[in-house]
Order: C-alpha cells, then sequence, then structure tokens
C-alpha cells in the first residue's frame, strides 16, 4: 500500500488560498496589462492627432513660404514695385517731394 496525501485531509485557511483570494492574483495582473494596454493605445492617438496636426502646420508654412519667395523674387525684377512698398509701408519720398499725411477721421 502506497502512502499519499488524502484529499480529504482538512488543510488550514490561508495555505492554499480560499476560493475568493484564488482570482486575486490573476485579476491584478489583467488589471495591470490593460492599464499598460489602455494609456499605450491613448499615447498612440495623441502622438497621431499631433503628427496629423504637424503636418498640416508645416503645408501652411510651405505655402506661405512660397508665396513669401515670389513677393521677393517680384521686387527683385521691379524696381517701381520695391519703391512702392517703400513710399506705402516705410513713408519714404523722393528729393524734392513733400509726404503729406492725412489724419483719418477728418
Amino acid at each position: 500500500m502506497s502512502v499519499g496525501v488524502n484529499p480529504r485531509a482538512y488543510v488550514p485557511e490561508g495555505t492554499r488560498g480560499s476560493r475568493k483570494t484564488r482570482g486575486r492574483g490573476r485579476r491584478w495582473w489583467f488589471g495591470l496589462l490593460a492599464l499598460f494596454f489602455l494609456s499605450g493605445l491613448a499615447g498612440g492617438l495623441y502622438f497621431e492627432w499631433r503628427y496629423r496636426v504637424a503636418i498640416r502646420e508645416l503645408a501652411d508654412l510651405r505655402a506661405e513660404n512660397a508665396e513669401l519667395s515670389k513677393k521677393i523674387e517680384a521686387l527683385k525684377k521691379n524696381p517701381a514695385l520695391y519703391e512702392e512698398v517703400a513710399r506705402k509701408k516705410y513713408g519714404y519720398v523722393k528729393k524734392n517731394e513733400r509726404l503729406i499725411i492725412f489724419e483719418k477721421g477728418r
């Protein structure tokens, strides 16, 4: 006759774990994994959104850069346009000219 463990033998509470505490370790790990997954998902969505916003801003800046380059080329080729900008924006006058400034509202 072999000597074995009696399955019906008394085991003190807490030695093997009760039914309530047996699954807690697994649930804790599952919760932690779910938290990591959800935080990774949220971070990924945020960075995807920021990437799309940056791409749009880059496209806008490239369009603005192209427009300004055209204006610069036009100013280099046409001295009359250069003179017009200097007169309107900075109030420059030629020799023997007078600048008269009218106030708005009068």
